[in-house]
């Protein structure tokens, strides 16, 4: 799996936009499904999908495993 902090550092180094979905957000699972979605429909590589099912799949295990810390963004 694709190491997350990197990416990120990658984009602030660069300064390129980012979006990010912090473990904490009760929307983080459902969205990133969507985009794993749109991802497969946008002909993205094999490899970049099954990383991307890792993270949700990492997501979702937090969420179920610290439900007291998911909350609705504010």
């Amino acid at each position: 799996m694709k190491d997350q902090k990197a990416i990120l550092h990658k984009c602030l180094k660069n300064d390129w936009p980012a979006f990010v979905i912090s473990g904490t957000d009760i929307c983080a699972v459902e969205a990133m499904e969507a985009y794993l979605k749109v991802a497969r429909q946008k002909g993205c590589s094999k490899e970049f999908l099954d990383d991307m099912q890792l993270v949700i799949d990492e997501m979702r295990q937090f969420q179920s495993e610290e439900p007291e810390h998911i909350k609705v963004p504010d």
